[in-house]
């Protein structure tokens, strides 16, 4: 169970993280510059924490 949450999950950030970068330029009106790299940080930040979360939600 945990394991489906967790992937869930992290395609649900995938997602989000997506339409947020895709948002970003649009706004922006050009490509951003290194995107794969402000993706990954973007991404890696909301799964840290939302996996967090999970884990201590999952532990009561």
């Amino acid at each position: 169970m945990q394991v489906v949450l967790f992937s869930v999950s992290a395609i649900v950030i995938y997602a989000v993280t997506t339409w947020a970068i895709l948002l970003l330029e649009r706004r922006r009106g050009s490509a951003l510059p290194n995107r794969q790299i402000i993706f990954f940080i973007v991404f890696f930040a909301l799964i840290l924490v939302t996996f967090e979360l999970l884990k201590l939600l999952l532990a009561r």
